[in-house]
């Protein structure tokens, strides 16, 4: 699976046994009543080896940094193709959905092994760890909502047990639904699942 967005970087299994959809499960009003994320400049903490200086622009920052500015449910990022002569600016809709835990919505682009007709959307489970003055999201935790166990062996791409909800085509190695019950009972089943969990910090206000 290849995903525009860096934040992505995280999915476990090299994109394996992951949930996705081809059409949102969530829209704006599965927001309603939680707390936002602070908008302004995030790393993406994927890579702890990725030295950054954080001071200096986002166009400035290596691609292990994973940077991306959050602001009014969207993600602008740098894509940093290598047949490009300069970073190109990108930016998709995110949704931080209700809940516990908080799911993110994000759409993907995808390689060979996916067959979908259209960028199918990829899930992340959320968990705040610290919040301003105001009550809004500056730093989390997150991690891949996985169709369920981790198949035993690496020739295996996806689970043998999928969870509740879930379905998956013969040949695939991600598994859908059409339940956000199901997506949101898979989001807690996976902190268990995952080796490392990743987080990301708000670095300032404004923009690039």
């Amino acid at each position: 699976m290849k995903t525009a967005l860096l934040l992505t970087a995280l999915v476990a299994l090299g994109g394996c046994n992951v949930v996705v959809t081809k059409d949102p499960l969530f829209t704006r009003a599965n927001e309603a009543g939680a707390a936002t994320l602070k908008p302004g400049l995030w790393r993406m903490e994927m890579d702890p080896k990725c030295a950054v200086d954080e001071t200096k622009p986002l166009a400035d920052w290596p691609e292990c940094a994973a940077g991306a500015v959050l602001a009014d449910g969207m993600a602008g990022f740098y894509d940093r193709k290598s047949d490009a002569d300069k970073p190109i600016w990108k930016e998709q809709p995110v949704i931080l959905a209700a809940g516990d835990p908080r799911v993110l919505q994000l759409q993907t682009e995808v390689g060979g092994d996916i067959n979908m007709e259209s960028s199918p959307y990829l899930y992340l489970g959320v968990r705040p760890t610290k919040t301003d003055s105001d009550g809004r999201i500056t730093e989390f935790s997150l991690w891949p909502v996985l169709c369920g166990p981790p198949p035993p062996g690496a020739q295996d791409p996806l689970t043998k047990h999928l969870l509740p909800g879930l379905t998956a085509k013969p040949d695939e190695p991600v598994c859908t639904t059409t339940s956000i019950a199901a997506l949101q009972n898979a989001a807690k089943a996976s902190v268990a699942w995952t080796a490392e969990i990743k987080k990301g910090h708000w670095v300032r206000a404004g923009g690039r």
